[in-house]
């Protein structure tokens, strides 16, 4: 159930990303506009990616991993 939540919300994050992107950055006569609206989006991306990673490889090592809540 957890997965499907997690595929879900980076399914609909990326299909609308790539709509606005589309919609406001390519359309756009401003390159500053189109630059800046780029560079924050990839930040939030690599800044995802590696909170992901991070948890997963947590979890690896988790010492408390199969103790009952």
């Amino acid at each position: 159930m957890n997965n499907t939540g997690i595929f879900l919300l980076i399914g609909g994050w990326i299909s609308l990303t790539s709509w606005g992107i589309f919609q406001g950055v390519l359309e756009s006569d401003s390159p500053v506009l189109t630059i800046s609206v780029a560079a924050v989006w990839l930040g939030i991306l690599i800044l995802l990616v590696r909170a992901l990673i991070q948890r997963r490889e947590e979890s690896k090592t988790d010492p408390y991993k199969h103790v009952e809540k």
